[in-house]
């Protein structure tokens, strides 16, 4: 086995720096967290390299010394176990017959396991022990918006009936799904992280597995069921039954809108346009839910419907 050297160093050092970094509360904290996976990504995405799920192990127990227990704890649950595993799957083969990689489609669904299971295990324990998660969010909610509004002003900032009604409606909104955002920002975390780790080493030509096409993401028939189900339990209910099914649903969405990108994709392929096309659609949906939703559909049309098989069909060029 080769011994680690300055690369698995150097990812050891950027890691614990880009995660211990978010305790300063700036942007670039945000934007070094976002990208703390990014070279334990490198390492296990990379050909003949065994150190990922070590390195991220040291990288957890160097923060619990520098930082704090929590961080540390976050940063293994959150960053270090989460990438070994998709690296792992994403460079082994389908069966021992070795006929293809892994299926990507099987690595978006199971993006979704470890944000349901903790949303769920929450869920539990606050309706065991508490008053429910969902009048502990908008309670924690409520805090941080004052907060907000008290800095307002005292910057001088004139909170009138038409800002202080926006700020409502914000407000209103992230309380009821929060469990959600924060799962799709880990999600995104994930993939964004393994897609730039493939393309950084495709480009210096050592990376092991050949590519990562979101074209190749499908959602099996069951998943796609369950996804329906949610999806009419949610608009059916309330309390925390509806508080529930709603983050459930948003959270099982996240893999029918890959699948829709997907399909996207092969569209874009298709044209002389596809960069335009694509940094268009990334830029609508990053800005825009309904633009996501709008995904969404076109994921669960793709697999009723055989979307993709009808746009490899026509000939757009």
């Amino acid at each position: 086995m080769k011994k680690p050297g300055i690369l698995e160093g150097a990812a050891l050092l950027t890691t614990i720096f880009f995660f211990g970094a978010m305790e300063s509360g700036s942007f670039f904290a945000f934007l070094f967290l976002y990208l703390a996976p990014l070279p334990l990504f490198i390492l296990g995405l990379k050909k003949d390299n065994q150190w990922c799920g070590l390195i991220g192990a040291v990288a957890a127990l160097s923060l619990f010394f520098i930082t704090t227990p929590q961080i540390s704890i976050m940063f293994l649950v959150a960053i270090a176990a989460p990438t070994t595993f998709f690296c792992r799957k994403a460079t082994s083969w389908t069966g021992p017959s070795k006929e293809g990689w892994y299926s990507l489609s099987n690595l978006a669904v199971f993006l979704i396991v470890p944000p349901i299971f903790f949303f769920v295990l929450l869920t539990a324990y606050y309706w065991v022990y508490g008053q429910g998660l969902s009048p502990l969010i908008v309670e924690k909610t409520n805090e941080i918006f004052d907060l907000y509004i008290t800095a307002l002003k005292g910057q001088g900032q004139n909170i009138n009936p038409l800002l202080s009604q926006q700020l409502d409606g914000v407000k209103k909104s992230f309380s009821d799904t929060a469990p959600a955002l924060i799962a799709i920002f880990w999600m995104s975390l994930i993939v964004l992280n393994g897609l730039i780790a493939q393309f950084i080493l495709k480009k210096s030509k050592r990376n092991q597995r050949p590519s990562f096409a979101m074209s190749d993401v499908q959602i099996p028939r069951t998943f796609a069921v369950i996804f329906l189900s949610s999806l009419a339990l949610a608009s059916f209910s309330n309390g925390e039954l509806g508080y529930l099914a709603t983050n459930l649903t948003a959270i099982l969405a996240f893999p029918v809108m890959l699948a829709g990108l997907g399909v996207v994709h092969i569209f874009a392929n298709k044209t002389n346009y596809s960069g335009s096309i694509l940094f268009v659609l990334y830029l609508i949906i990053t800005f825009s839910r309904w633009a996501a939703v709008l995904v969404v559909l076109v994921g669960i049309a793709d697999h009723f419907l055989k979307l993709r098989n009808k746009v490899e069909a026509d000939n757009l060029q």
